[in-house]
């Protein structure tokens, strides 16, 4: 296993879209996938896309467990997904904080459908239909945009809601409530 870099926004390979995955058998990829999960894992990330290791393919590995970046979130199972396309979206939508381990120490609110579907692939190359909601629909709501190229801060309708954690009075306030 290996630890990779994770590029910055400003890198031009973070606004790039991703191609798909053709090849689930590859050694290569099942390589990627392990490297990704503990490079997530190792910077207690709770989504990480391959963008993000400046890799141009739609990979997505999420989890979600005693994540010191967001305690008061639920447990999600680690999942991989690979090809992922939201083809449903919940007409409710709710603003909450955002974080990416592309722009570390920054938050930032966004609007997101409460609840979406979706169908991707797993590691093995089975097809999953899936319906999620709350952070679990944030996560991969966030991770897809950066399969296409976007970063959360292009979703922000209000920039004073935007900015380094430790000076975000109203992220310290709802952080320390019993929401994630």
């Amino acid at each position: 296993m290996a630890v990779l870099e994770i590029i910055k926004m400003g890198d031009p390979k973070l606004g790039l879209k991703s191609t798909p995955v053709t090849d689930f058998k590859s050694e290569e990829l099942q390589i990627l996938i392990v490297n990704m999960i503990e490079t997530m894992r190792i910077y207690q990330g709770v989504g990480l896309a391959a963008p993000q290791i400046g890799v141009s393919k739609q990979i997505v590995i999420l989890e979600v467990a005693q994540n010191a970046r967001y305690p008061h979130a639920d447990n999600i199972e680690l999942d991989v997904l690979i090809n992922p396309k939201i083809i449903d979206y919940s007409v409710q939508n709710e603003f909450d904080w955002e974080g990416c381990l592309s722009l570390p120490g920054l938050r930032g609110q966004v609007q997101r459908s409460k609840r979406i579907s979706y169908e991707a692939y797993d590691r093995e190359g089975r097809r999953v239909n899936k319906t999620v909601h709350g952070f679990h629909a944030r996560i991969i709501q966030h991770e897809v945009d950066h399969l296409n190229g976007i970063l959360y801060p292009q979703k922000l309708s209000d920039f004073k809601k935007f900015g380094f954690e430790d000076s975000l009075p109203t992220f310290l306030e709802t952080t320390n409530s019993a929401n994630p």
